[in-house]
């Protein structure tokens, strides 16, 4: 065979991988897993996006150092960060986590990365199976001049001798004097356990003021959050109400529907299922009995709450304004507060819901909330209808003193469920599931669907001020309320 038509098979390969990442996983996967590869179209959408974020890492500029003479090549500033919410089994970790850093020296050596998970045991595992690749020997015959410092191959930290990088850290961690061209974080909470609002804190806290400070550059670094939804303040929500337009956000759910973003991607599913081989629908099956319809809703639906509602669902029955009862034609009227001082929208607001009953059945007049100081508080209560149902409570008690002071009539109760909000939803819910409350028609969108206080994402919200005024509003018109110094009921009939 003459020598004109030998082709290098090994170099062929190499090139390959560097042009594309799905062909490096594809040449790579054996490395990391037991298991057979079977691709499917969503890889090649996880690969396709996480290569399009590091091209631009790659891309350099030229110019010319302040000295008017020595050349300089500087980064291009990033399109966008980009968040990927896939359900487990879709093999996210392996392909950007572990397989894409290792890729990316094969085009750039000189890349940092920074990687995170909710654990350091994890965040650990993954920074291994990438150094393994790297240090393989499939991977230093196609890239040979590509090596780990000898001094600097720890696990959770090591270097390219071209002076990349791989740092690997869990929620919470310091990472003092690191930075990096590529932040990744995946699964800042563990997807096994209910996500609590501590949880989403901690993650939101961690990402904003200690990975925001460990980029090279805010314009060029950019930052991948891949995981599945768990609560509407999951560090995917978090993200996306603080920068929507600077994200690219690829959801894709086990099933098809309308949360497939971008909408394109609808057209890779298969029978309506993002993953027929790896996701089945035995497996989808199984997974609704373990985790519940919550749990299957945020990490196989990716949507943070089942759909129609979880503790709150679409129970009540709207009237049009003009046809809604007058409030001289209902009983027990009155108006329902949970209270909090402060004109801070990220504490807690002062809501309530104004209520009464008109042959056994409840109406709900007017709701609202704010983030007011306490002075303007009791303005803007004065102007709500009275009396005025206050929880005892600290705040309770100084709002009644100040209200009665200002004739404003302000009583005191106690709200069956204590102090858990989860509980008192739920032994207030039964007249509204049993079609017995009745809203005003303009009130109900807020009421179910407010991006900040929504009872349909109760209590995966972090804001649950509305859904508490309403539940003690419920309890009350319902049962009856506690009054607090006279221990018992207030003389309110409940419905049979």
């Amino acid at each position: 065979m003459s020598n004109d038509l030998f082709i290098d098979i090994d170099k062929a390969s190499a090139e390959l991988c560097k042009r594309k990442l799905s062909f490096f996983v594809k040449e790579f996967w054996h490395l990391v897993s037991a298991e057979a590869l079977i691709w499917e179209p969503h890889l090649d959408v996880l690969c396709d996006e996480i290569q399009e974020v590091y091209e631009r890492v790659f891309l350099r500029q030229t110019g010319v150092k302040e000295d008017g003479k020595t050349p300089l090549l500087t980064r291009l500033p990033k399109d966008h960060d980009l968040i990927i919410n896939v359900p487990p089994g879709a093999s996210k970790s392996t392909i950007c986590t572990i397989m894409a850093p290792a890729w990316s020296w094969t085009r750039d050596a000189t890349v940092r990365h920074i990687t995170g998970s909710y654990s350091e045991a994890l965040a650990t595992e993954h920074s291994v199976k990438s150094r393994d690749i790297i240090e393989s020997d499939l991977y230093k015959k196609y890239f040979p001049d590509i090596e780990i410092k000898y001094d600097k191959g720890r696990k959770t930290n090591y270097e390219s001798t071209k002076l990349g990088q791989r740092i690997a850290t869990s929620v919470g961690g310091t990472i003092t004097g690191m930075h990096g061209h590529v932040i990744t974080i995946d699964d800042p909470i563990n997807p096994k356990l209910v996500a609590s609002q501590v949880a989403c804190d901690e993650a939101n806290n961690w990402m904003d003021k200690t990975l925001s400070t460990r980029k090279i550059s805010k314009d060029v670094t950019v930052t991948i959050l891949v995981m599945q939804r768990l609560s509407v303040n999951d560090p995917t929500g978090h993200l996306l109400s603080k920068q929507k337009e600077n994200i690219r956000h690829v959801c894709l759910p086990a099933e098809i529907s309308d949360n497939v973003k971008p909408g394109k991607y609808k057209s890779i599913y298969q029978d309506g299922l993002l993953s027929p081989l790896r996701i089945t629908v035995k497996s989808m099956k199984e997974a609704r009995i373990d985790l519940g319809a919550d749990g299957y809703a945020g990490q196989f639906d990716q949507t943070p709450v089942k759909e129609g509602g979880s503790i709150w669902q679409k129970w009540f029955i709207p009237i049009d304004d003009f046809l809604f009862p007058k409030y001289s034609d209902l009983m027990q009227l009155g108006s329902d507060w949970d209270l909090a001082y402060t004109d801070d929208d990220k504490n807690a607001a002062s809501a309530y819901v104004t209520g009464g009953k008109l042959d056994g059945r409840i109406y709900i007049a007017d709701l609202d909330f704010a983030y007011m100081e306490f002075p303007e508080m009791i303005k803007w209560m004065k102007t709500k209808k009275s009396p005025h149902y206050i929880e005892a409570k600290a705040s309770g008690k100084s709002a009644k003193q100040t209200l009665t002071r200002n004739g404003i009539a302000a009583i005191e109760v106690k709200v069956q469920g204590g102090a858990d909000k989860v509980s008192r939803a739920k032994q207030a819910s039964p007249p509204a599931e049993a079609g017995l409350v009745y809203i005003k028609k303009s009130l109900l969108d807020k009421l179910y669907n407010d991006p900040n206080q929504g009872i349909l994402n109760f209590p995966k919200s972090p804001k649950k001020d509305l859904a508490d005024a309403l539940a003690q509003s419920l309890q009350r018109l319902y049962r009856g309320a506690i009054i607090v110094g006279s221990g018992k009921k207030s003389p309110l009939d409940a419905i049979n």
